[in-house]
C-alpha cells in the first residue's frame, strides 16, 4: 500500500444533507471509518478499535455526488495509523483528509508520506483530550451543558449492542439541545444567514465500548476566537460513572450561507462569548505513544 488505493465508495443521499445545504460532517467521518474497516479486513485484523481521528475538511459535497475514499498505511510510530482522502469521483474534488490511529501495533508498510494538504493545519496530533478532560462536576458547575441528559439508543448503536466506530459522532451530538443554545443557522439584521462549519476536527474515543442504555450528556466550551475562526472542545460523559467517553476539538469557520463564503465573526457572537472562553480546557497533554 505504498500509494493510495480505493477502499470505499458511496453516494451523497438526501438524508445526509443538513440545514446548511451540504453533506453533514458526520457522513464524511462515516466514509473514512468504513475505509478503515475495509483496510483492517484486508490485513486480516480483528474489528479495529479507533483511538483517535483527525479530519481536515477541504470542499463541501452536495446531494447526488459520487464519492470514494483512497487510503494508505502511515509507516512508523508505535500504533497503526491510516491516512484517507475522500474525493468526488466525478471531478476528483478533494472533500476531506483524515488520519486514524488504532489500538493496534504499527505494521510493516511501504514508505508513504502524508501530503502537505492532509497534514494538520491548526490542531496537534500528539494531545489527548480524554486524558486532560475536566470532571463532570466541573463542567456542570460551569453551565457548559450542550445537550440534555439521555440514554444511548438504537440510533446511536445502529441496531447493535454497542456504538460502532462509524457512529461515535452520534454520542456527542445526538439528543436534544439545551434551551439556551443558539440555533445552528443564524440570521443577521440585514437577512444574511450564517453558521459555523467545521474546518478541522480531532476526536478521541474511550477504549471500552459504549453500550446501549448508557446514560450520557454532552458539554461544550469555547477555547478562543479569531477574525473568522472559532476553536472549541466538547466532551460526552457517562453520567453514571463520570467518565468522559468521547472528546472533540474543532476549528470552525464562520460561513455566510447567503453567499457561501467565509465571513468575519459577527459582533453579537463575540459579545455572547465575552468572558465565556475556557482556554484552560485546551488539550495539552501528549498522548502516550
Amino acid at each position: 500500500m505504498s500509494s493510495l488505493v480505493v477502499t470505499h465508495q458511496s453516494t451523497v443521499d438526501p438524508d445526509q444533507i443538513d440545514d446548511l445545504g451540504h453533506m453533514n460532517v458526520r457522513y464524511y467521518g462515516m466514509n473514512a471509518s468504513a475505509a478503515t474497516q475495509a483496510i483492517c479486513e484486508r490485513l486480516g485484523l480483528p474489528r479495529p478499535t479507533i483511538l483517535s481521528t483527525y479530519t481536515r475538511h477541504h470542499h463541501e459535497q452536495m446531494e447526488g455526488n459520487e464519492l470514494e475514499v483512497r487510503s494508505a498505511i502511515i509507516p512508523g510510530g508505535s500504533r497503526l495509523r491510516i491516512y484517507h482522502e475522500l474525493r468526488n469521483r466525478g471531478d476528483d474534488d478533494l472533500a476531506a483528509t483524515f488520519v486514524h490511529e488504532l489500538e493496534h501495533p504499527a505494521i510493516d508498510a511501504p514508505m508513504f508520506e502524508v501530503p502537505h494538504y492532509g497534514a494538520p493545519r491548526s490542531l496537534d496530533l500528539d494531545t489527548d483530550a480524554l486524558a486532560t478532560a475536566p470532571s463532570l462536576t466541573q463542567v456542570r458547575d460551569l453551565g457548559l451543558a450542550n445537550r440534555k441528559p439521555r440514554l444511548i439508543d438504537l440510533d446511536d448503536t445502529l441496531g447493535a449492542d454497542t456504538v460502532p466506530a462509524t457512529n461515535y459522532g452520534s454520542v456527542l451530538w445526538g439528543g436534544e439541545r439545551m434551551e439556551n443554545e443558539a440555533s445552528w443557522v443564524r440570521v443577521l439584521p440585514d437577512g444574511t444567514r450564517y453558521a459555523f462549519v467545521v474546518m478541522e476536527q480531532r476526536v478521541w474515543f474511550r477504549h471500552t465500548p459504549v453500550a446501549l442504555g448508557t446514560p450520557v450528556q454532552t458539554f461544550r466550551a469555547s477555547l478562543e476566537a479569531g477574525e473568522k475562526i472559532g476553536r472549541d472542545i466538547a466532551w460526552s460523559f457517562n453520567t453514571e460513572t463520570g467518565e468522559p467517553i468521547v472528546a472533540s476539538e474543532t476549528i470552525d469557520l464562520c460561513f455566510n450561507l447567503t453567499e457561501r463564503r467565509s465571513m468575519a465573526l459577527p459582533a453579537e457572537i463575540r459579545a455572547q462569548e465575552d468572558g465565556g472562553y475556557h482556554p484552560e480546557f485546551a488539550p495539552g497533554l501528549k498522548a502516550v505513544r
